[in-house]
């Protein structure tokens, strides 16, 4: 099962963040997956550690696009960032201290979160002119 889908409304016009952005999606419906086949934390766990890192990493490869193109509000999109790097590390902690339904819940709004983030701030932050780029 899904808590997510990319669709084109999502794409921000640079493939690399494109891409970012689907995997980023396909990371957390693997987590959902888990999370509702009752699976142990044991076994999710490693969903969710991926699930931080690969944001880790898309932050540093969008920032960097964003400082490199001088996109406006980057204070302000770091800062978002920054609230998105807590709720998955809340997310994290609570997988291990309470039961799953916890655990789906604060995934639900870390999906929300993100999908808006990505379908208005990274879209009005980064959008380039002209055809999709890498």
């Amino acid at each position: 099962m899904t808590i997510a889908s990319w669709s084109p409304q999502l794409s921000v016009g640079v493939d690399a963040l494109d891409e970012d952005h689907q995997r980023l999606i396909d990371t957390m419906n693997d987590v959902f997956d888990g999370l509702l086949q009752g699976t142990s934390a044991s076994a999710t766990r490693p969903a969710l550690s991926k699930l931080r890192r690969y944001v880790e990493e898309h932050f540093a490869r969008e920032e960097a696009w964003m400082l490199e193109n001088a996109s406006a509000n980057f204070e302000q999109h770091q800062a978002e960032h920054q609230a998105l790097r807590q709720q998955v590390d809340r997310l994290l902690n609570m997988h291990e201290e309470t039961d799953d339904q916890v655990a789906v819940e604060v995934l639900v709004v870390l999906r929300d979160w993100l999908l808006r983030h990505i379908a208005g701030r990274d879209r009005s932050a980064v959008v380039p002119r002209g055809p999709a780029t890498s």
